[in-house]
């Protein structure tokens, strides 16, 4: 149960720094968002892993140091994506990744039990559904409206990208969690650092802004240590579909905050959500 519920913080703190983060872009550089939040979450792995043991065998910090790129360039495509794309369509092509993480759990010895297979699919069924925002009427889109297979590309990579993330970070926290930790955030903020330099982003910071960017950078380092916990004791099938129910809190969020009304398909898509986690949990006592 420990495991569930780990898994489940994962999930809050993916789900409240992507509200977070996209609503900061809007009043300063995606760039500035980008290395604020990398450089405060590397600071608050520093500080979460004082007195830890940090040192990993050769092949934990490799999957450690891949974690960490992979993460990266996850995020990139997502955004580069978002730039042309919608989102509405986009996010739950990403948030699809999960099934990565699942098929190797699965091909390296994972059992779950039937109650906990039946309730995978359901959440990422549910997670799909809940994620989605209705498409505005064309009448209201104009014709500057998207078209819904721009940027599928790059989200269909930033879903592979991401799975592969949760799934090196679980075999590099099989070795140590806090090096784990503290090693793919090096990697992040270094790959994210050699991103910005080679596109030549825009990059502006005030002292109140980079404030703020430190929130979801926060946000993002803690909930990847619990993911890390959660897989050292729990099932990388079952807990990185749970970890990936953050989509479903980040439409939550813009609901509560922002005045958003949920479909009808969003509803069904929480309710499945609901019921797949306390499946797994049931499986998982």
């Amino acid at each position: 149960m420990l495991a569930i519920l780990l898994a489940l913080g994962t999930a809050v703190g993916y789900g409240t720094a992507n509200y977070l983060a996209p609503v900061l872009g809007r009043r300063m550089p995606l760039a500035t968002v980008l290395l604020g939040s990398q450089l405060a979450g590397l600071v608050v792995s520093v500080l979460v892993t004082v007195g830890s043991d940090v040192a990993m065998d050769a092949q934990g910090l490799a999957f450690a140091i891949a974690a960490g790129l992979a993460n990266a360039a996850a995020l990139a495509c997502f955004y580069r994506a978002g730039r042309t794309g919608n989102l509405s369509v986009l996010s739950p092509i990403t948030a699809s990744g999960a099934i990565v993480p699942v098929l190797v759990g699965l091909a390296t010895g994972d059992r779950p039990g039937p109650v906990q297979l039946a309730g995978i699919p359901v959440v990422l069924v549910g997670i799909v559904l809940a994620a989605r925002r209705p498409a505005a009427p064309a009448a209201e889109a104009g014709s500057s409206a998207a078209p819904a297979s721009r940027g599928l590309g790059w989200a269909l990579l930033a879903a592979l990208l991401f799975g592969v993330f949760l799934a090196t970070y679980a075999e590099a926290a099989a070795d140590s969690s806090p090096g784990a930790l503290l090693w793919s955030r090096v990697a992040l903020l270094s790959g994210t650092v050699v991103g910005v330099a080679v596109l030549r982003a825009p990059f502006r910071v005030r002292p109140r802004d980079g404030a703020l960017t430190a929130v979801p950078g926060l946000l993002l380092a803690l909930a990847t240590f619990a993911f890390g916990e959660a897989t050292r004791i729990g099932l990388l099938s079952v807990v990185s579909v749970i970890a990936t129910l953050n989509p479903v809190i980040t439409v939550g969020l813009a609901f509560l905050l922002l005045h958003e009304r949920p479909s009808r398909v969003q509803r069904i898509g929480a309710v499945l959500a609901l019921v797949g986690i306390g499946l797994l949990a049931a499986g998982h006592a």
